[in-house]
């Protein structure tokens, strides 16, 4: 657990570094609103998920798949329900966070699943 914790805590420095440089260097309209709590809450949601899907897959393998398959749904459903809110929250940025929204999601995806496949197959 503390090595997951470790590379997310790296992985997360790089994203930030990158949304840094993009902030910097974009022009004012291709920014991506609320970057810094958007790159907090998929931190949370990573480690969140990753400490469930650890302890999911302690069971049956059945159960851990059912699982995995069953949050990532839900996980999936909450994301694109915070797009949904935000809609009413913002509509000149909406397009401009959707996107920057699904980047992150997808940026953490490819980092979560990787990772968990290589500690689940150590086990």
């Amino acid at each position: 657990m503390k090595n997951f914790l470790i590379k997310l805590f790296l992985f997360t420095l790089i994203i930030s570094a990158i949304d840094l440089c993009w902030i910097r260097f974009m022009p004012i309209g291709k920014h991506i609103p609320h970057i810094w709590p958007m790159v907090g809450f998929f931190t949370v949601m990573t480690s969140l998920f990753h400490f469930l899907s650890i302890n999911a897959s302690k069971e049956k393998p059945q159960g851990f798949i059912r699982h995995y398959m069953g949050t990532t749904a839900i996980r999936f459903f909450l994301y694109i329900m915070i797009i949904l809110v935000y809609r009413f929250y913002d509509k000149t940025t909406l397009i401009p966070f959707a996107i920057g929204f699904m980047v992150h999601y997808l940026l953490f995806t490819f980092f979560e699943v990787p990772v968990l496949l290589k500690e689940l197959k150590n086990r």
